[in-house]
């Protein structure tokens, strides 16, 4: 599989993943001291934390979330990350496929 930009309105987001008939599923990572701006999807998201650490905001409840973290994030949430600049932050997510794997901006 080909490592591919997965964020690219809104972050630096990228790695690989594969589409099936239902279901979206990826192993990504951010790399450290950038964001994922506000965005949103209307599938949606969970997500398995499998090294560093994220700030994640998910409609407004901001929590820090590390190694064997488990987030869910519902369909049409606004939410973003920020990721320290220690070290990247890596991840497995899963999405339906009724929008695909990047989100929509959300200009505040």
């Amino acid at each position: 599989m080909e490592d591919r930009l997965a964020g690219e309105a809104y972050s630096a987001t990228h790695g690989v993943w594969a589409e099936g008939e239902r279901l979206i599923f990826g192993k990504l990572r951010i790399p450290a001291g950038t964001k994922a701006e506000p965005h949103s999807h209307p599938n949606e998201q969970m997500i398995i934390v499998l090294g560093g650490s994220v700030h994640m905001d998910i409609e407004g409840d901001r929590r820090t979330c590390v190694k064997g973290d488990i987030i869910h994030v519902p369909a049409n949430a606004v939410h973003s990350a920020e990721i320290p600049a220690s070290e990247d932050y890596h991840f497995i997510t899963a999405k339906d496929t009724s929008w695909g794997i990047q989100g929509t901006p959300v200009k505040g």
